[in-house]
């Protein structure tokens, strides 16, 4: 493995004088295998797992398995995620209301672990946002959170600046910033090789300038979360201390078990949870979140005609399938969304925002039938009139791949399922069986 460059163990050393060894040491050891279980979908399981403390649905593995092998993780029942960010739960549970509905952005949210907290969270109370600036890791996001299954999400593709004019006011801003990455540096051997004091720097810089453009989209006590997977002050602190020195902002302090061995900053005004890599099972991780003490207008662009309620034909092709026509939304490109925001609140946004998905996809009408979507066959929260067909691990296998499966079922639309787990869609037509699990997600990986 690439070593630890020296400039980084000369700043942890003064940085963390008493336990410099020890954390750096810990820095060479295996990183920590760990998951977060879908409550909304059966059947996720693993031997030998102890459950995070600060995440009741996090569990901390007793050795990395092979995710693309098992259908369970096709299927949304859980998710790979790094134990030390899953403390988002906690500090979301003691910092955010949600006695009223809730909007909610997460800023930077590829590949997408904590939307799908953030989204949890809210469950029925609030709607999300989760963007990503960079479209190839859009779609990426966009694929973890369509196997999830969660419908109060929508999935944008913009700068931070674009959401200051998208004429929205968030109760919460979640921003898991771009940083030097060193708390991935026993996980992830390019952090260690690409990490310098000047990419410290340029992060702190680009940071300040993620924050200074996303916040006036945040409302008057509203909650700000923020944080990092990073070790020095400049991305950390420093970038907490510049929001209180505006006087636009006060700490938010939450209780942390003495037992969980994280390490408290409580100074000069600044609260934060951080997660060392010698002391907590996981990466290194920081976190801290503010309250918002007043807030100017947000600039409102003209809104566009993207985006339009089904008509009478459509929504009776729709209820044939036994979806609700209410709350669906038709998109631009001709597609069917059942979205957490009416038409009037998505062509407004859609002046600035550029939407991948508002919401969850439900398909395309054709001949007056519903083509049906994958993310309807994934989803939590919509029920349809469509059966489904239990396969064998063999057989939900060769689904994945994009192979042909022999069933016998009655003909139409099907979904399949492994161990009660929905893999996704099948069309029987008479002997034969179409396999629609999407092309660019099929498994190539084999035993």
């Amino acid at each position: 493995m690439q070593p630890i460059p020296d400039e980084f163990c000369k700043r942890i050393r003064n940085q963390f004088p008493e336990e410099a060894d020890e954390f750096l040491s810990a820095l060479n050891n295996a990183p920590v295998a760990s998951v977060r279980l879908n409550k909304a979908k059966p059947g996720a399981s693993f031997i030998g797992s102890q459950i995070v403390s600060w995440n009741s649905e996090g569990r901390i593995l007793p050795e990395r398995p092979r995710y693309t092998l098992d259908p369970k993780f096709h299927a949304g029942c859980y998710y790979p995620q790094e134990s030390s960010s899953m403390a988002l739960q906690w500090v979301l549970h003691h910092s955010v209301r949600t006695d009223a509905p809730i909007d909610a952005l997460d800023l930077c949210a590829a590949p997408g672990g904590k939307s799908l907290v953030i989204a949890d969270f809210l469950a029925s109370s609030g709607r999300l946002i989760s963007n990503e600036i960079i479209r190839s890791r859009a779609h990426i996001l966009q694929e973890v959170l369509v196997k999830w299954g969660a419908s109060n999400v929508a999935v944008t593709n913009n700068r931070p600046a674009d959401f200051a004019s998208c004429g929205m006011q968030f109760d919460l801003i979640v921003v898991d910033a771009p940083c030097s990455g060193e708390g991935m540096f026993r996980k992830d051997p390019d952090a260690r090789a690409e990490w310098s004091a000047d990419n410290v720097n340029m992060c702190s810089r680009r940071q300040r300038d993620v924050l200074n453009e996303v916040l006036p989209a945040l409302k008057e006590n509203g909650v700000l979360v923020y944080s990092t997977c990073t070790f020095a002050t400049e991305e950390n602190e420093d970038q907490i201390s510049e929001l209180l020195a505006t006087g636009e902002f006060e700490p938010i302090r939450w209780p942390v078990p003495s037992e969980w061995n994280v390490n408290v900053v409580d100074d000069a005004g600044v609260f934060a949870m951080r997660f060392l890599p010698h002391k907590t099972p996981g990466e290194g991780f920081f976190i801290s979140a503010l309250r918002r003490t007043s807030a100017n207008s947000q600039q409102r662009n003209k809104p566009k005609s993207l985006f339009f309620r089904p008509s009478k034909a459509e929504g009776a092709a729709l209820e044939r399938h036994g979806i609700e026509p209410n709350g669906t939304i038709m998109a631009p490109n001709g597609e069917y969304y059942l979205s957490p925001f009416n038409e009037k609140e998505l062509n407004s946004l859609a002046s600035s925002l550029y939407f991948l998905s508002p919401g969850v996809h439900l398909g395309k009408i054709a001949h007056a039938e519903l083509v049906p979507a994958h993310a309807l066959a994934l989803c939590n929260d919509t029920e349809t009139k469509y059966g489904i067909i239990e396969l064998t691990l063999e057989e939900a296998m060769a689904y994945l791949r994009g192979e042909t499966i022999s069933l016998t079922a009655q003909s139409g639309w099907q979904r399949v399922a492994y161990d009660s787990c929905v893999l996704g869609w099948v069309k029987v037509i008479g002997n034969r069986v179409n396999n629609y699990y999407p092309k660019e997600w099929r498994v190539k990986l084999k035993e």
